[in-house]
C-alpha cells in the first residue's frame, strides 16, 4: 500500500501529524518492532510504499497511526509479484468456502469472475446443516475485497478460509469489476444515510 501525505480538501482537520517527515519517521520507527513490515521510498517525496503480511497487518498499522494522530492518504492494496524463470508470477491462494446450498451459485460465480480455478465442490462431511464445501485456487489479487462481497452475497452465512499456495505465472486481464461507486466529499458537514 502507498502511505502518503493527505492532499484532500479536508486535510489537516483531524490529525496533528501531517507532514511527510513525520509519517516517514513513524513508519521507520515501526520497523524496529514490526519485523514483517517493509518500508520503501518512492519517486514522490511524500509517498512511501509499505509492504506487510496482508491486508489485516497493514490495516492494524493504519488504525494505530490514526489513533496516534497521524493523518494519511492510503492507496489501494496491491500484491507483491516476483520474477521466476523470466516470467512475472503472482501469489495464489487455496480458498475453502463453507456455505448453505442456496448460495453455492453466487459463490461460484463470484470466484469465477475473479479468475479462480475450481478444485473441489461437495457436501461437507459431518457439517450437520447441509453446508456445501467449495475449494478454489485463486490469485491473491482476486481475493482483495472478496470477503465483504461474499458476506453480502450469502447474507453473512459463509465461512471462508484461505492460505498461501504458491507463485504462478500472472493471469492477464482485470479481476471482477467493482460493483459499487465511490462517494467523494469536497466539503465537511453532516452525512445522511439517504439523500434528503
Amino acid at each position: 500500500m502507498a502511505f502518503g501525505v493527505n492532499k484532500s480538501p479536508l486535510a489537516g482537520k483531524e490529525g496533528k501529524f501531517l507532514t511527510s517527515r513525520m509519517i516517514r519517521d513513524r513508519l521507520y520507527k515501526e520497523l524496529d518492532r514490526n519485523v514483517a513490515l517493509k518500508v520503501s521510498e518512492t519517486d514522490s517525496a511524500d509517498v512511501y510504499e509499505v509492504s506487510g503480511r496482508g491486508q489485516l497487518h497493514l490495516t492494524v498499522l493504519i488504525e494505530t497511526m490514526r489513533r496516534e494522530g497521524f493523518e494519511l492518504e492510503i492507496g489501494p492494496p496491491t500484491v507483491i509479484e516476483q520474477e521466476i524463470d523470466g516470467k512475472m508470477c503472482e501469489p495464489f491462494e487455496t480458498v475453502e468456502v463453507r456455505v448453505k446450498e442456496d448460495y453455492v451459485g453466487s459463490v461460484v460465480d463470484m470466484f469465477n469472475n475473479r479468475k479462480g480455478e475450481l478444485q473441489d465442490m461437495g457436501i461437507e462431511e459431518g457439517g450437520g446443516e447441509g453446508l456445501s464445501l467449495i475449494k478454489y485456487l485463486i490469485p491473491t489479487r482476486g481475493m482483495l475485497g472478496v470477503r465483504s462481497a461474499l458476506m453480502s452475497a450469502t447474507r453473512g452465512t459463509a465461512l471462508i478460509d484461505s492460505i498461501f499456495d504458491s507463485y504462478r505465472p500472472r493471469i492477464t486481464g482485470a479481476m471482477g469489476a467493482k460493483e459499487k461507486g465511490s462517494l467523494l466529499a469536497f466539503s465537511d458537514g453532516e452525512a445522511n444515510t439517504f439523500d434528503c
